[in-house]
């Protein structure tokens, strides 16, 4: 018997027990959930979750909560259609809805795919360096561990495909990694939690969304702030600039292209049916929702933590005006330190001194700015585990290391099987064998980008993320009418209570999350160039030509079929 046969005997008995039997027997199943939450707690996620604690402390909780609860709506509509229609995403819009979204939406998925992929070998390998194995703390040592996790993620995605032992061992492997994920950060939050000044009510305060974060500066500066005199407004400026571009880009890509395409691939690849439709959500809740609040809530306390300590240090270390530290010679805190000082003489002033002289300004200035501007720049992986651990607390350093090589390595795996599902899908081949093994070798590719690109951010990393961005509102809206269509779904439109909450949850994701990605495409530009309006004026003429040409080929297919059944009527009577 086969895997997918088995889940769906095991779905049918635990629907037949109801209670708490049916909850249990849910829980032995290990579903699609499981794989989007690995997928979404990615390196983008980790660096979010430090980025939020380190800019609105516990307050900034909510965001990626808020985003996934979101995005989990749209992908209860997304499981509800498929089930149904017993078809993916992509074959209804090519064949059904609009083309031009299908194949738009296809291409952000694997760009998507491809950008997140690359930067996960890197945070593998240098954690692996610096904080997990010190003596492969080099290049070569860096690359040798890239190479491992690559091979043993080519050797894992291969047993996805296969039935029998070696596809349940998969399933318990994904398992397992989050299991341990969820248990090393949960122990660091509990070491942590007694050592510094935060209440389980700021906590749970903290999951209220608060929209002040994008006007206000966040009060855990206030102490610094106060002491810049003058300058106070040259800082604000800086640190809400941060703390708005974080807070929205966290929040609208918490939920990528990539899952949306890829999940009814995954419920459609395992057998199940319309009769399936309760586990599916219980599931995406459960498998996807509980364990990415659970991590990255950890991940942001720990960040928070982090946080506070960088700011105690920094306070009551009282450097001498004339000292620079490593951390603030590097060129983005070191730019910032010149435009404080230009803020306080003028440009041109500041031109007209010897290069010499300058450096002199910059070292000179307050502790209080040369800490704020390290504020400003966001900590990195390594110093943000460093800081936690210090003060004897080697096991949090151990514990942080595995989370991030944990992180990394598994958000490769599902990466490469959800690419292999993808490429099998556009180009209509059944999803196993050599079709499948390609696609997700294809993603073999991004292990060489940390080491080739030395600006991937600029030239893979921007550039996918906000092509995915632009095409998000559009798939969320096409979701939400799609759940609506009586064309499509017919009876099986979501109706009553429950209906009523999938569409105002579908509803709701389309407005919160497609607004902030449209405003963050819109307003995006390349030096002059209004690259942002330009991708969305260009995506929307793209997706009218596919509207009407799907409906020009639909009416044309009807007429032909009239003319068809006339000629068989005249035929007959002659």
């Amino acid at each position: 018997m086969s895997n997918s046969t088995q889940e769906a005997n095991l779905l049918e008995q635990a629907n037949a027990k109801g209670g708490v039997s049916k909850f249990v027997a849910y829980t032995k199943i290990s579903g699609p959930g499981i794989w989007l939450a690995l997928a979404a707690l990615s390196a983008g996620s980790l660096v979010g979750s430090i980025g939020l604690g380190q800019r609105l402390g516990s307050d900034g909780l909510w965001v990626q909560a808020w985003a996934m609860l979101l995005g989990m709506f749209a992908l209860w509509a997304i499981s509800h259609i498929a089930l149904n229609t017993q078809q993916s995403l992509f074959s209804l819009l090519k064949k059904e809805w609009n083309p031009s979204l299908g194949w738009w939406l296809a291409g952000s998925a694997m760009i998507t795919n491809f950008a997140w992929c690359m930067p996960q070998f890197r945070f593998g390998a240098e954690v692996t360096g610096s904080v997990l194995l010190p003596f492969l703390d080099s290049k070569g040592g860096k690359v040798s561990v890239a190479f491992f996790m690559l091979v043993l993620s080519i050797f894992l995605s291969f047993w996805y495909e296969r039935s029998g032992f070696q596809s349940k061992l998969f399933q318990w492997v994904l398992r397992l990694i989050l299991w341990t994920l969820s248990t090393c950060l949960i122990i660091c939050v509990i070491i942590c939690f007694p050592r510094y000044n935060l209440s389980m009510g700021e906590i749970l305060g903290g999951f209220l969304p608060d929209l002040n974060h994008l006007t206000e500066v966040s009060t855990t500066y206030d102490n610094l702030l106060g002491k810049t005199g003058s300058f106070r407004a040259f800082w604000e400026d800086k640190l809400l600039s941060q703390q708005k571009e974080l807070t929205l880009v966290t929040f609208s890509s918490t939920l990528g292209v990539n899952l949306l395409f890829a999940l009814p691939l995954l419920l459609l690849g395992r057998g199940w049916r319309r009769r399936h439709n309760a586990f599916a959500k219980f599931n995406l809740f459960w498998g996807l929702w509980i364990p990415f609040l659970l991590c990255s809530s950890c991940l942001t306390l720990l960040s928070t933590f982090s946080h506070q300590k960088l700011i105690d240090h920094q306070v009551t270390a009282h450097q001498e005006p004339s000292e620079l530290t490593v951390e603030e010679a590097k060129e983005p805190i070191h730019g910032l330190l010149a435009e404080r000082v230009i803020h306080e003489i003028g440009l041109d002033a500041f031109n007209s001194l010897p290069p010499f002289q300058q450096e002199e300004k910059i070292k000179s200035l307050p502790s209080q700015d040369k800490v704020l501007a390290r504020l400003v720049h966001q900590t990195d992986t390594t110093t943000w585990i460093n800081l936690l651990s210090q003060d004897d607390n080697e096991i949090i350093k151990y514990l942080l290391g595995i989370s991030v090589l944990l992180i990394s390595f598994s958000t490769i795996l599902i990466l490469m099987v959800l690419n292999g599902h993808l490429v099998c899908e556009v180009l209509g081949k059944p999803h196993k064998g050599a079709p499948f093994q390609s696609g997700s070798l294809l993603l073999a590719l991004s292990s060489v980008g940390p080491f080739v690109w030395s600006d991937q951010n600029a030239w893979v990393a921007d550039p996918s993320y906000f092509l995915s961005l632009a095409i998000l509102p559009y798939a969320l809206l096409s979701v939400l009418l799609m759940l609506n269509s009586k064309d499509l779904l017919g009876r099986e439109c979501p109706k009553g209570l429950s209906g009523t909450m999938l569409n105002l949850g579908a509803l709701f994701a389309f407005i919160l999350l497609g607004v902030c990605s449209f405003y963050l495409v819109w307003t995006h530009t390349w030096g002059e160039t209004p690259i942002g309006q330009i991708l969305i004026v260009l995506i929307g003429i793209l997706l009218l030509i596919g509207y009407f040409s799907l409906k020009n080929k639909k009416l044309t297919n009807r007429i032909l079929g009239i003319e068809a059944r006339l000629e068989r009527t005249e035929n007959g009577k002659s």
